[in-house]
């Protein structure tokens, strides 16, 4: 085999490696970590924001290592190879027979190794660069400013109103952690209802929300697994729940809108924190509702509201997070229950 042969074998994971990095680069998320399913948020003119439906693989750092470490592996595969064809062939000549020894299972079994790295980059490419006018966490809310009083008044019937499955149902925790911004959202298994009278804020309310823990979805596969287990502990702790009984200001914030500030309570791991909460409850007209694909009564609520980590019982885990809160928003689609 000829001198450069080995290095031959290993040009393939070396230009998996550079491919996979450029996509990286081109990515401009500079992150950590590989998703399978990449997450991006756009602009929805019901909603604020929504998840796109294009979801492509976006490479991190952590597949670059895995091709780099394949690359070395494969040229010392090659090298172990060489070397023991050329015991073999010494042994031959020894015994005059000029057939020379091939260590054919050990060749194919390394150019196999060494060309499939090459499906990653290829893979991410053609996945696509995602959506136009796509991000990759959720945006800020612009702050929702309600000074007090309670004015303002919606068009629609009182009752019970039930959450309702839907892609505008969500609660979504924006994280900072080991130097990567990313979000912990819950988008199934919301559960809750709002009884109440749109017309008149002032009357007596209740509303409670509750979300499974093991819905949480980070982006990341490994990651999301470790938040369910090693964060919220969900087998211990099954469900997170949100809770408010009045409104504190209300004003109007346009047709169909109002703005509100509330005092709420949420029930995290075993302990209860006091919160306030300030976001818009909507009334959508017919046009939003075909847009939404929903019928009846029915109400949109975007709100946020933030956690203190060192009063929670993640506070054990602060040292994790780059900051020492969780801001959390949350987005509601309401249906009147007949």
């Amino acid at each position: 085999m000829p001198a450069a042969a080995p290095f031959v074998r290993v040009a393939a994971p070396i230009a998996a490696l550079i491919a996979s990095l450029a996509r990286w680069q081109v990515q401009g998320s500079q992150n950590l970590y590989t998703a399978l399913h990449k997450r991006f948020y756009v602009p929805d003119r019901d909603l604020g924001w929504r998840v796109s439906t294009q979801h492509p693989i976006w490479l991190g750092l952590d597949v670059c290592a895995v091709i780099a470490a394949v690359a070395f592996g494969v040229l010392i595969a090659a090298l172990v190879v060489r070397r023991r064809e050329r015991a073999g062939n010494a042994l031959e000549q020894e015994r005059a027979r000029a057939v020379p020894v091939r260590a054919t299972a050990l060749r194919a079994a390394s150019w196999i190794i060494a060309l499939l790295p090459l499906a990653v980059p290829i893979a991410a490419f053609a996945s696509g660069p995602g959506p136009l006018h796509g991000v990759d966490t959720l945006p800020p809310t612009a702050a929702v400013l309600v000074e007090s009083g309670i004015e303002g008044s919606l068009d629609a019937a009182p009752g019970r109103y039930i959450v309702v499955p839907h892609a505008g149902t969500s609660i979504t925790a924006h994280l900072s952690a080991g130097g990567e911004a990313f979000d912990a959202r819950f988008d199934h298994d919301i559960t809750g209802t709002w009884l109440g009278n749109p017309r008149d804020l002032r009357a007596a309310m209740h509303a409670e929300i509750s979300v499974a823990a093991t819905a949480v979805d980070t982006g990341v596969g490994e990651r999301t697994k470790h938040a369910r287990e090693g964060y919220l502990h969900a087998d211990e702790f099954p469900r997170i729940t949100l809770a408010l009984d009045r409104a504190e200001a209300v004003r109007a914030d346009g047709p169909g809108r109002l703005a509100f500030r509330a005092p709420a309570t949420v029930q995290l791991m075993g302990k209860t924190h006091a919160v306030a909460v300030t976001g818009t409850l909507a009334k959508p007209d017919a046009a939003a509702l075909a847009r939404l694909g929903v019928t009846g009564d029915v109400l949109l609520v975007q709100a946020d509201f933030a956690l203190a980590i060192h009063e929670t019982a993640l506070a054990k885990n602060a040292g994790d997070f780059d900051g020492d809160r969780l801001p959390i928003h949350v987005s509601f689609v309401l249906r009147r229950s007949p």
